[in-house]
């Protein structure tokens, strides 16, 4: 039986646009008919910590769902092992990965790859607005990895 390839979205707390990127690119893949398995982790994570609240309202108010289980959770080496691809939202980010887990840097890319390497900016601390322009852009690059995904996995 084949394994369900793994992706790891990885912001740096991980309440916000790792949690988005998480929910958004599940539900994205599972619209597309790709068997995926999408988890979120981050680099400085507040582990234990709910995903923020205006992340929460943001992907409510797009239609999507993340589990009450969800929780930030730091990447470790276990976490970076089992991914087949993790998907970063900021240079440093990337950066970060490679000096700490240099034998899985070949698996690590930035979020905005396919749109000129742009980062996602993050939006703690400020309103709905912003969350949902984050929330849409997360939507935009993770609609430019669906096809490459199906390919790659």
């Amino acid at each position: 039986m084949a394994t369900i390839p793994l992706i790891t979205v990885i912001c740096t707390a991980n309440i916000c646009r790792s949690p988005m990127g998480q929910a958004i690119l599940q539900a994205k893949a599972d619209a597309a008919g790709l068997q995926l398995a999408v988890n979120s982790c981050g680099v400085q994570a507040l582990t234990g910590m709910r995903p923020d609240k205006q992340a929460l309202g943001a992907l409510e108010r797009a239609g999507y769902k993340i589990g009450e289980e969800k929780r930030a959770m730091q990447l470790l080496m276990p976490q970076a092992n089992a991914a087949q691809l993790m998907l970063v939202m900021e240079h440093r980010h990337k950066q970060w990965i490679t000096h700490n887990f240099p034998a899985y840097s070949g698996k690590v890319w930035l979020m905005g790859h396919w749109n000129l390497q742009s980062e996602v900016p993050d939006p703690i601390g400020k309103g709905p607005e912003q969350f949902d322009e984050c929330l849409q852009l997360l939507e935009y690059e993770i609609d430019q990895w669906l096809p490459k995904l199906k390919t790659l996995l």
